[in-house]
């Protein structure tokens, strides 16, 4: 909704948006929700309760601001040794001010003295700065600040109230949506112009507003100030190829934006039509792609069940009673018995090596304990196999050797290697 308010009551609005534009600059802040410089687009109630994870695309009414920003010349006059006179004019508005040099840097913000009679909370404004490093110099920025108002659709991002992008549909109009509310932007008492937002035709201010309004003129040029600094060429350089004029348009820029959000607009309850766009995650493949890895796949999952009917035999009196891979696990088969202490103490892999080097053992199916060669048990870790083979151990089932083709074609199993098996007799 468009709407006129009363510059008394909004002078803590213009300070603070000086402020932010400030710290836009020195803490490098993005715009805030519903502005994109140059554009105010007007607030609506974002879909959230719909999804937080998209845009919302709306055609409603913004206003563009635009500062009008011209670099000029400078006259330099030095009246006494260290007080120079300035003067600069444009566009039959021309603005003197003085300086002494009782500091390296200064900087302010007035309004030039025109012919035209326009009010003074309309006029145009003045950036200057001067500088005695390393030698005198100076530069003036005039503003000439204006605004229009617009059909615009606008894309807005649902969780942050950013705009993403602002395209002009027609000039706002008579035909326009919440035209009714635009009596006093449009006509008496604005009349379609802008706050300057540096001065202000207030009737009998109390000494805060006057603060306010004081506090808001020193903000901008300070934060300009500011901005040239972190370039590269730094505040001395800046003087040159109009670079205070380009960080004034920036800062002016953003500042008359947050003074057309709190000073035109006021809240409405009228339905508007937003569109949604939302945004999900998803895996796309190629066809190549998909088919490539399916063939692997299958080639893995072939040779995976050849190797497991493979080794089907060998497996068929290993019983684990729980998941190896473990601490837990590890501690159980291997503890009180001759391989802890065997491996006690040893940490490094070449002495575990070394420990371990040339022995030989056994896994007890029925107490799943791991028995070295030579120690009470490890004769009696073993399992029967079928009535054609002699009882060895798990561990000796899974080592064996495959059975081998005789010449004439036929199986024989391979020679027994247990040390468990006794001498056969003659």
């Amino acid at each position: 909704m468009l709407i006129h308010r009363l510059l008394s009551e909004l002078s803590i609005a213009f300070l603070t948006g000086a402020g932010y534009a400030g710290a836009s600059v020195l803490y490098d802040l993005p715009a805030p929700p519903f502005i994109q410089v140059p554009y105010t687009v007007a607030a609506f109630e974002l879909p959230t309760a719909v999804t937080t994870n998209g845009t919302a695309f709306v055609n409603t009414s913004a206003i563009k601001s635009e500062t009008g920003c011209q670099p000029v010349s400078v006259q330099m006059t030095e009246t006494s040794p260290g007080t120079w006179t300035n003067t600069a004019s444009f566009n039959e508005c021309s603005i003197i001010w003085n300086v002494v040099n009782t500091t390296d840097t200064l900087f302010g913000i007035n309004i030039p003295s025109c012919q035209s009679s326009s009010p003074p909370q309309f006029s145009s404004v003045v950036f200057w700065f001067f500088s005695y490093i390393p030698t005198a110099q100076a530069s003036a920025t005039f503003c000439d600040p204006s605004m229009s108002l617009w059909e615009v659709n606008a894309a807005v991002d649902i969780r942050t109230g950013n705009i993403t992008a602002v395209s002009e549909i027609r000039p706002f109009s008579s035909s326009s949506n919440f035209s009714s509310f635009s009596a006093n932007v449009t006509g008496p008492p604005l009349n379609g112009r802008a706050y300057n937002g540096i001065q202000f035709n207030l009737t009998n201010p109390d000494q805060f507003v006057l603060g306010r309004q004081n506090a808001t003129q020193l903000q901008l040029p300070a934060s300009i100030y500011q901005a040239a600094i972190k370039t590269p060429q730094g505040f001395i350089g800046s003087f040159q190829n109009n670079t205070l004029t380009a960080l004034a348009d920036q800062v002016y820029g953003l500042y008359l934006s947050l003074v057309a959000r709190e000073v035109y607009f006021l809240g409405d309850d009228e339905d508007i039509n937003v569109q949604i766009k939302t945004f999900q995650q998803r895996v796309w493949l190629g066809d190549v792609a998909v088919h490539l890895l399916a063939a692997a796949m299958i080639i893995l999952a072939i040779f995976a069940t050849i190797v497991h009917l493979f080794h089907i035999e060998d497996r068929r009196f290993l019983r684990l009673k729980h998941e190896p891979g473990t601490i837990a696990s590890a501690v159980s088969i291997g503890a009180q018995t001759g391989v802890g202490e065997v491996l006690a103490g040893r940490q490094d892999p070449d002495d575990i090596k070394e420990a371990l080097r040339n022995k030989r053992f056994r896994i007890d199916p029925i107490a799943m304990k791991i028995f070295m060669e030579g120690e009470k048990g490890y004769e009696t870790a073993a399992v029967p196999t079928s009535p054609m083979y002699r009882r060895r151990s798990v561990l000796e089932l899974l080592q064996r050797p495959r059975p081998t083709k005789s010449q004439s074609g036929t199986s024989v199993p391979s020679s027994p290697s247990s040390p468990k098996e006794p001498p056969k007799s003659a």
